[in-house]
């Protein structure tokens, strides 16, 4: 299997399933995704759990990328659940509708009064249509093909468009310890990183360096990065139990871990970035 970064040969991680590049560091899962199939997720908890940070997250990529879009810009969110990204461009002004494959959140987004085509980016858009911003909250990393979503991503933007992606990385100090302790047969850690066994699990970790190679190759230039919070305390436990495999105790030891990997993290690099990207000329890409 080739790397789709680098075309490197990818080698076997430290779980099943999954692969990392030796040449570039590009990580890769072969995960199945089973979104529409399965029910393994109490979607009530869920929600509970990840409005705060969802919400405080966004109000700060709209604080520090707002001044990089137009007055009033079109942006697409793909994978945009419950639309909670949605709801926050709005407020500013913008004109914001969604793009989401799961039936169940796109009637949640609905049903919350906004825009939201039920499919999968990019074949579910209506033709030719063009964004002044194309946004991934913490989706990019289950995706499929990442080069040709790249490649959709530059096509579907009006020329200067940015393209807005936030996602764990790989440089991040949980995703490093996590794989220490499966090194060491502790498996479950950075199992529940990259949620094996969910409806939409991770299938790929990227670090700043490989995102920017990618994105670099397709005809865009990075114009912005930041942190962002990835442990937050606040409805955590919830997170945690959404999963309803999770047992009390595991959760609960879960939960002691994050308290202590967030006191860490504040002295380490962030688990979860974003990266503003400009779209500007390729030669074999559509403008």
């Amino acid at each position: 299997m080739k790397c789709d970064i680098c075309s490197a040969t990818l080698e076997m991680d430290v779980l099943p399933d999954t692969f990392c590049c030796p040449s570039c560091g590009f990580f890769k899962s072969t995960f199945r995704v089973q979104i529409n199939e399965i029910q393994r997720i109490d979607e009530s908890a869920r929600e509970q759990a990840l409005k705060p940070i969802r919400t405080a997250n966004f109000k700060q990529l709209l604080d520090e990328c707002g001044p990089l879009l137009p007055l009033a810009a079109h942006i697409l969110d793909v994978g945009c659940a419950h639309g909670w990204f949605l709801e926050a461009a709005k407020k500013r002004g913008y004109e914001a509708s969604g793009i989401e494959p799961d039936r169940e959140m796109a009637q949640k987004a609905h049903s919350a009064g906004h825009s939201a085509i039920v499919g999968f980016f990019p074949d579910a858009l209506p033709v030719g249509e063009q964004y002044d911003a194309i946004t991934f909250n913490d989706v990019f990393e289950h995706l499929p093909d990442v080069e040709g979503m790249a490649q959709a991503v530059h096509a579907r933007l009006k020329p200067d468009g940015l393209a807005l992606i936030n996602l764990p990385v790989s440089d991040g100090m949980v995703f490093r310890s996590t794989r220490i302790a499966a090194k060491l047969g502790l498996s479950g850690p950075l199992e529940r990183m990259w949620q094996k066994g969910l409806p939409s699990p991770h299938l790929s970790y990227f670090s700043a360096r490989t995102l920017r190679m990618l994105m670099e190759s397709v005809g865009f230039t990075l114009v912005k990065q930041g942190n962002l919070n990835a442990i937050a305390t606040e409805g955590l436990y919830a997170r945690i139990r959404y999963d309803k495999n999770v047992s009390t105790w595991k959760a609960l030891g879960i939960y002691g871990a994050a308290h202590v990997m967030r006191l860490v993290g504040r002295v380490t690099a962030s688990d979860i970035q974003y990266f503003a990207f400009k779209k500007s000329g390729l030669h074999g890409v559509s403008n």
